[in-house]
């Protein structure tokens, strides 16, 4: 027996790595074939400072941390990009992609206590859990953050499996690179601590094994690691130095950050959303949504975790496990998944991205059901058909990550896409390109962008080679301050724009996001030089076309 499992490990670390390249080419497909999204754009924005000043600076109210900042500096540096201006889309997305891939050979710092056939089976479905797909190809900090989660814990495990101190160190490093991504960080702190206590007071009742943990939990050890993750995350939030209040300012964000979490009108979604998007999700005129085979095998995960009596060997100050898992780690695992599901869920304050928080824990427990499954049916061919519907599961979720990427990534009836780039932006960002080209200065047109908000993205990102744009979240007072070779405004400033620009070109609305719009006017003599240039003649006269509606 032993010599066949030496022989079957090859093969099984050849299946994770397999899975994790079909991952990341997966990810990695025409990552920039989407318009960028309005947090996309302003992350890149913050990402430009970082690259063309070599500085970072935290704020407080907005943003979240640096490390995706970080993250790709060595992408575009490696993709050939000389200038800010002349990155794409794709060079923010490619290193989430390739971290969102890089999460699955994680797993094999666990695969001796969760046991081989639930490491794979959680490694295939990291692979095409759609909202694992579909965020992994977002510049946002959630798929860096879950990387960084599943790296503390299986490093942390192993520290209590081993007493090593290069264990706790590592751990202490994710830790802090977890609170360097986002200040959400610390629900997994709480929740993780409470799972602790709550497995161990488990395992206490239904095992009868007390371990004693005072060796490992030294109050000099615990200082030791909690030392490391604040100089990795005050590093990182610093900038490296160069700005010295922002560990002061992280500290802070937790005020504002505190109120935003009771809900804003636009962000404020009831108890069950995050359940629905996995359960069910079915908006009027869409198709049918749901990660339901993540769901079923979880659910069963965790109440075989929680029930089921387990083998649980202890040493002094060290946990020892079998290779069919061990049952501290699945009940914390359980007790995790469930207190984080149970605390994103109650904030009012809700994005869909923040789902991927607790269902990397319900993937890790789906693991565990497959294999409860598998041992509980003992013939060969019964096993077949248990791991062919499986299959079919995974195939289900993969077709549906495909449509949730390539197909439908736009579509308000995809749960996952949530305040999306309206592919409208297009027309107008070509529009201005073809204005330009006839302008004798060509991108130094001058552009006025009004609004009732300063939230006008992505609007920069997609007039970054403009030099000459200027942002406004207030009326104009005068047709001074409101003319420029293009002047665009939200639909609420239409009467007082209309007023002062009598004799610009109201050329029309372009949807940006959802719902929301921009006006643009422009100037006539812009207009009339487009116009002459589009027809081959400068004598031609020169009639205004219809409003586009």
């Amino acid at each position: 027996m032993k010599s066949f499992r030496a022989a079957l490990a090859p093969a099984f670390f050849a299946l994770i790595m397999a899975i994790t390249l079909g991952a990341l080419a997966f990810r990695v497909k025409d990552v920039g074939n989407r318009p960028m999204h309005g947090d996309e754009a302003v992350h890149a924005a913050k990402f430009r400072d970082l690259w063309e000043h070599g500085t970072y600076t935290y704020d407080a109210n907005e943003y979240h941390g640096p490390t995706i900042y970080y993250a790709a500096l060595p992408a575009v540096k490696m993709l050939g990009r000389h200038s800010w201006l002349e990155t794409r889309e794709a060079d923010y997305r490619l290193p989430i992609a390739v971290i969102g891939a890089a999460i699955i050979p994680l797993l094999l710092l666990f695969y001796r206590s969760l046991g081989r056939k639930a490491t794979l089976t959680a490694a295939l479905l990291l692979a095409v859990s759609p909202a694992f797909v579909f965020y992994s190809r977002y510049f946002i900090q959630e798929v860096p953050l879950a990387f960084f989660t599943l790296g503390w814990l299986a490093c942390g495990w192993r520290y209590f499996q081993s007493a090593s101190k290069y264990w706790l160190a590592a751990s202490a490093v994710f830790a802090g690179l977890m609170i360097a991504s986002k200040e959400t960080a610390v629900l997994s702190f709480v929740c993780a601590g409470i799972s602790a206590v709550a497995a161990a007071a488990l395992t206490r009742k239904r095992d009868g094994v007390a371990f004693n943990f005072r060796s490992l939990l030294t109050s000099k050890k615990m200082l030791a690691a909690a030392a490391i993750a604040v100089l990795v995350a005050g590093a990182f939030i610093s900038g490296f130095g160069h700005n010295l209040h922002g560990p002061l300012d992280y500290l802070k964000a937790y005020t504002p950050w505190f109120h935003r979490a009771h809900g804003t009108d636009i962000h404020r979604h009831p108890f069950l959303y995050y359940l629905e998007i996995l359960v069910w999700s079915h908006r009027k005129g869409g198709d049918v949504w749901n990660e339901l085979p993540i769901v079923v095998l979880a659910i069963l995960g965790a109440g075989i975790a929680l029930l089921r009596r387990g083998k649980v060997q202890t040493e002094p100050a060290v946990v020892t496990a079998d290779n069919g898992g061990n049952a501290l780690l699945w009940r914390f695992i359980a007790f995790f998944t469930i207190s984080l599901t149970l605390i994103y869920s109650i904030i009012p304050y809700k994005t869909p991205w923040c789902i991927l928080s607790f269902l990397l824990g319900m993937i890790l427990l789906a693991g565990l059901g497959l294999d409860a499954i598998l041992r509980a049916v003992k013939a060969v061919p019964a096993q077949a058909v248990v791991v062919f519907i499986f299959m079919l599961g995974a195939t289900q979720l993969r077709n549906e990550a495909y449509r949730a990427s390539w197909t439908s990534n736009s579509d308000p009836h995809n749960p996952y896409v949530y305040a999306a780039t309206a592919s409208d932006i297009t027309k107008l960002v070509e529009r201005i390109d073809n204005l330009a080209k006839v302008w004798p200065e060509h991108n130094q047109l001058v552009i006025k962008v009004f609004a009732t908000s300063n939230y006008y993205w992505p609007l920069p990102w997609y007039l970054r080679h403009y030099p000459n744009v200027g942002y406004y979240p207030h009326a104009p007072t005068s047709k001074a301050e409101a003319e420029a070779a293009v002047t665009m405004c939200s639909p609420e400033l239409d009467e007082q724009m209309t007023a002062l620009l009598t004799d610009d070109l109201m050329n029309g609305m372009n949807e940006i996001r959802p719902g929301v719009f921009f006006e643009s006017f422009i100037r006539m003599d812009v207009w009339t030089a487009y116009v002459n240039q589009l027809n081959g003649s400068q004598q031609r006269k020169f009639v205004p076309p219809p409003e586009e509606k």
